[in-house]
């Protein structure tokens, strides 16, 4: 009877430690995919696609072949009237976004604007992109913060006309007043990183113009 209650002890045992070594193993590959990062498609980019690298000297020389055509000195005159009291205090946050060389101006007709408080990645902006995308139009980001490499990366994508695209660099204190102004909410950094960012989220302007210092849209 003795070597009954051994072997099936030892049975139990050993089923118990093979549940433990796959509920372990579940842990740990659960573990490993949610750190990953999320599978987002980059707009425009085949699945096969091989990537190129280039020198950031190349990445932000304007294509030669591609020059953008000055805006007409009426359409000028236009928005240099309507201007005269730009609604927000800030203007493009780099000068890669300057659509005008003659006026020093970033100007971008019927573009989708969203106001975020924070942006830490090019990940974080994918979200944003693809929207824009999805629409044909160009997008306005008003931001409280960006890193380095996100407006880099967007610039050069700008540069290369690649993507029609500004941002905003406004002081963080004044972005809900900047989000009331445009009639949507302030989109916090974790709705970006979830990629929340439903048809409310972007407001909608006729004209959009950054200056070095200010910036101002027409409905």
């Amino acid at each position: 009877m003795d070597w009954r209650i051994n072997v099936g002890a030892a049975a139990l045992g050993a089923l118990a430690l093979t549940l433990a070594l796959l509920s372990d193993r579940r842990s740990r590959t659960r573990r490993e995919r949610e750190a990953l990062p999320p599978d987002r498609t980059v707009p425009g980019l085949a699945a096969g696609a091989v990537p190129a690298y280039v020198t950031a000297e190349a990445a932000n020389t304007p294509p030669r072949d591609r020059p953008l055509p000055p805006i007409p000195a009426a359409e000028r005159e236009t928005l240099r009237g309507a201007g005269g009291t730009p609604q927000l205090g800030s203007g493009w946050a780099d000068p890669r976004f300057v659509t005008d060389q003659e006026s020093g101006w970033a100007v971008l007709h019927d573009p989708v604007v969203v106001v975020v408080d924070e942006v830490g990645s090019v990940r974080e902006l994918l979200p944003l992109v693809e929207k824009a995308a999805a629409l044909d139009r160009p997008l306005v980001v008003v931001a409280g913060e960006i890193e380095a490499d996100a407006l880099d990366t967007l610039a050069v994508n700008v540069v290369q006309q690649l993507r029609r695209a500004l941002v905003v660099k406004h002081p963080a204190t004044e972005l809900r007043a900047a989000a009331l102004e445009l009639g949507v909410d302030v989109v916090d950094r974790t709705s970006l990183q979830a990629g929340w960012c439903p048809p409310a989220t972007f407001a909608h302007v006729t004209v959009w113009v950054s200056s070095v210092s200010g910036s101002w849209f027409m409905r």
